[in-house]
Parts: C-alpha cells; structure tokens; sequence
C-alpha cells in the first residue's frame, strides 16, 4: 500500500519535470558524448517507531450524559474526558485501544451494561486522539446482536486510517489481515480475539462474527498471514477472569506460544485491573505480552478498578529481518471522578494527589480507594520495563 503523502509527492515531482515520461532534447545524449554514471540504490536503513497501548474503553451512560451535556445536547463531547493523557498518545505512530462498547448508538437506543450500546462519537474522539489500532473483539461486541456488529463495522469502515480488528460481519472482514501503514512506510497489522462473548452469539445463518480465543488453529494462520504482510504483528486478547490481579499459568503458556507463532506485541484485556507484562523470548528475537492493561475508562466502583496505564514500546524495524523491541515503558494513569460520577476522566499518577484521592467519588462504593492505595497497587506489579541493552 502506498501512503497518500507520499504517492501526491511522487505526482508532484512528475509534474514540475513535465512528465516522468518524457525524454526532451535536453534530456537525450549527443553521438560521442560519455555516457552517464550509473546512480546506485540508496542502502535502505532502520526505522524507529513508537506504539502505545490503552486497555479497555469501557462507556457506560454517566460518560455518555456527561459527553452529552458539555455538547449541549447536540452531540457528544467526549474529548475532556481524555485531555490529561491525550499528548502521550498524539506523540505514537501507532496506539492501540480496546473498543468495548459497540458503537451503534446512531440508529440504536443507547443502552449501559450489561447490554452496552454507545455513540459513534465515542470512536471519533478515539481517532482524534491518535489511535488507529483498534479492537473490537471483547465480551460486548454481540451485545447489540448482528445489527450492533454490522454498524460498528460500517462505522470504522468509513475511517480507513485505522486499523481495525476483531467482530466482523460479513466474511470479507472475517478473512482480511488489517494493517496500517505510516508515513516511513512501516507497516503495523492488527489481530483481536476474545475468550467470550457473555453467552450471546449471532444468528446460524449470520456471515458475521468474532475470532474466538479457542479456536487458535486461526490465530495462528492469521499470525503467519499478518507476518507476510507487515514489519510489526500486534495480537489483542480478551481473556482471564475479571477482577483477578495475575494471569494464570495457561494464559502464560498460550502467549509464549502465539508470540512464537508470529506476534510481536500482544496486548490483553479484560479483567478491568492491571496484570503486568513482560518479555517473551522467541526464534525471531524478543516479544512483549501486557498480561491486561486495565480500563483505560470507565464508571466502575471498585477501588482496584481505578488504576490503569499505556504501555509505550519503542521499536526498530531493521531493513532486513524481524523487529526489535527496544524498550518498554508503563505510565501508569488514574480513572478520576467526583461525586455522583461528576467529570469523570483519566489522569496521570504522576503528579495524582491525596486531597484529589479522598473526593474520589468512588470513595462512597470502596472506602480503601486512597492515594497509597494506588501506590501499593502499583508497587505490586511488573511491566518488564527494560530496554535491549540490559
């Protein structure tokens, strides 16, 4: 694929040359005069990129009412929400999310769990922020049954710039490998599966659908496809139990087995608390794995709910061979509201205050939820954050 900047900068030149084609008088070579050198190939080179990871964008109605109200009513602002993190996110070429509410709420009645439904601006402001890795492949996805899938996937169809990944409905998006490319011409494909679907399933006779954590004989194919078509193979996985801290002893197994399988980065989600990550070392050099991320949003009421973060990665695309994964990187963030739900939005820990921990409006659902309450949290987990060289 060719990006456009660059494919209008070729058409460009072509013009100011007056044709790529023509071979004027000036251009041709008098009888006995020497010939030209030959112009080699500039050697290709490595490239850099940073990819961002968010967990679970969970919208239940207080943040779809709030969104409503700062709009007045016509529409939704859902950007304040998010503007504490959002240049951490602009900065990456590539950020992923998990989108896990379906996003049919323009022809759909919006709806809150468990049986979410949520307006597409919701994705809007997702794009704008900068993510254009997106799942949709999580418990949720049949909650709006085949018409709920159908217009989520018509929705990200109309933005191109992102890849998207996961529920399908129809079996063109059920068998393509989604990537974007970015303007160095490094290409990130994007595969999500999901462990459940909350008992729900589509009709027998549906084309759509969901990849299914159990069925891994197709993550795999989809893994080696994805490797044939992109420098960088990112694996979202909707899977543990929710509320559990760690991953179990399986969910290890299973991803040291699809990063030998072809994923570089896989990414999970889920259980609604942070899990840690770490490195997994593979025939093609090192992986990461985000055992789960957290919420990167939501209107939970637990205190263990309330913490969560982005896992930023720093990457080299050489220009022969695999990825290396440099570095790793947590940036832990905090899911902040005020009584009753009021402004409700994320914000950093860095710099999270005990006076802002104790108007927490979670407080009056979980009264452990406090400023050291996040620390110990935090101080318990293990992202692996270490850079190649160590």
């Amino acid at each position: 694929m060719v990006p456009v900047k660059r494919f209008l900068a070729a058409a460009a030149v072509c013009v100011m040359l007056g044709g790529c084609a023509s071979a004027g008088p000036e251009n041709r070579e008098t009888p006995g005069s020497p010939a030209s050198e030959p112009v080699s190939a500039p050697e290709p080179v490595s490239r850099q990129v940073t990819l961002v990871a968010a967990g679970d964008n969970l919208i239940h109605d207080v943040i779809w009412m709030q969104a409503s109200r700062r709009a007045g009513g016509n529409g939704y602002d859902f950007a304040p929400a998010y503007e504490a993190i959002a240049p951490i996110v602009a900065e990456a070429d590539f950020a992923f999310v998990n989108q896990e509410t379906v996003l049919a709420g323009a022809e759909l009645p919006l709806s809150n769990y468990p049986r979410f439904c949520s307006p597409p601006e919701v994705g809007e402001t997702m794009l704008d922020l900068g993510f254009n890795l997106i799942a949709t492949a999580n418990n949720h996805c049949f909650d709006q049954g085949e018409a709920g899938v159908r217009l989520s996937q018509e929705f990200w169809d109309s933005h191109p710039e992102a890849a998207v990944a996961g529920s399908y409905a129809d079996a063109a998006h059920r068998d393509r490998i989604a990537v974007i490319e970015n303007e160095d011409g490094v290409r990130v494909a994007l595969i999500a599966a999901t462990e459940l679907t909350n008992g729900l399933s589509l009709p027998a006779d549906s084309e759509g659908g969901v990849l299914r954590l159990g069925d891994k004989e197709a993550i795999l194919e989809k893994l080696a496809a994805a490797r044939e078509q992109a420098d960088i193979v990112v694996l979202s996985l909707h899977w543990g139990a929710e509320g559990a801290g760690v991953p179990t002893e399986a969910q290890k197994q299973l991803a040291a087995e699809l990063a030998e399988g072809g994923a570089d980065v896989i990414l999970g989600h889920h259980s609604h608390v942070l899990q840690g990550g770490e490195w997994i070392e593979t025939s093609r050099g090192r992986s990461y794995v985000a055992y789960s991320l957290g919420n990167f949003i939501s209107a939970q009421v637990g205190a263990e709910n309330m913490l969560a973060g982005l896992l930023q990665l720093e990457i080299t695309v050489p220009a022969e061979g695999a990825p290396v994964l440099e570095s790793a990187e947590f940036i832990p963030t905090v899911t902040h509201y005020g009584s009753g739900f009021s402004g409700l939005c994320i914000l950093p820990l860095e710099g999270y205050t005990e006076a802002q921990a104790l108007s927490h409006g979670v407080r009056q659902h979980d009264s452990r939820f406090s400023l050291s309450y996040l620390q110990a949290q935090l101080a318990a987990l293990d992202f692996g954050e270490t850079s190649q060289e160590e």
